[in-house]
């Protein structure tokens, strides 16, 4: 039998608000206190913004600074499920329509 260990970790969800800015876009974290970015592209503003978080994450942290937590930014800890060594764990979303189970249309 393999020993294998599980381990967790926090998932933060941070609300983004993206919108058009001139030629480009500008992105903030209402929850967080000046995170503001900005991009050519919605996608890119975004990717900036999951970028400035992690950044403004560490600072809290490193600050021994509480985690904003309320509607815009929530925290859950995770159990990753233990695989074996070579194995790859990967996460799924898929759309289902549970009324079509639940014998109401």
């Amino acid at each position: 039998m393999l020993d294998l260990e599980e381990k967790a970790m926090l998932k933060v969800s941070v609300s983004v608000v993206v919108e058009p800015d001139g030629d480009g876009f500008h992105a903030y974290a209402p929850a967080l206190r000046g995170l503001h970015v900005d991009g050519e592209t919605e996608e890119q503003a975004l990717d900036r913004a999951k970028e400035a978080i992690l950044v403004y994450l560490r600072s809290i942290v490193i600050h021994g600074d509480a985690l904003p937590v309320g509607p815009d930014l929530t925290v859950k800890k995770e159990t990753i499920p233990a695989v074996p060594e070579g194995a790859f764990l990967r996460s799924v979303t898929v759309q289902w329509d549970c009324r079509s189970m639940s014998g109401s249309r």
